[in-house]
């Protein structure tokens, strides 16, 4: 499983959109149903990429979440900041160049993060 998450990628700090890749990667492996990236290069100073993933409950959502911070940090990539892991519903994990949320299915709808940044670019990943 780990070397097609892999496949075809250059995973270190010099090729964030090779790790956007991972991370949607890793999460589909987990079960994610949706998974979108969006780069933000020129729209966001604060960040790069935007990786949108839905889940179809918490539990998973938690899952996914741990499962990624799991895997990149054995690439050398920390968190600056992680929220959202009490309820569960919209897990936000900030690691600079790119942003991670994880919604449950009602809360991905609801917010529509897509519908807001719909100028942006999405990037292929799989």
């Amino acid at each position: 499983m780990l070397e097609i998450e892999k496949k075809g990628l250059k995973l270190n700090k010099d090729n964030i959109k090779d790790v956007v890749k991972y991370v949607a990667r890793i999460a589909a492996r987990k079960g994610a149903e949706y998974l979108n990236i969006l780069e933000m290069k020129n729209r966001l100073i604060i960040t790069d990429f935007f990786i949108i993933i839905g889940a179809k409950n918490i539990k998973l959502t938690t899952a996914i979440e741990d499962e990624i911070k799991f895997r990149l940090k054995q690439l050398g990539f920390s968190p600056l900041h992680t929220s959202g892991l009490t309820e569960g519903n919209w897990i936000l994990i900030d690691y600079n160049d790119f942003v991670v949320h994880i919604f449950s299915e009602e809360f991905r709808q609801f917010y529509n993060l897509e519908r807001l940044w719909k100028d942006s670019k999405i990037v292929k990943w799989d």
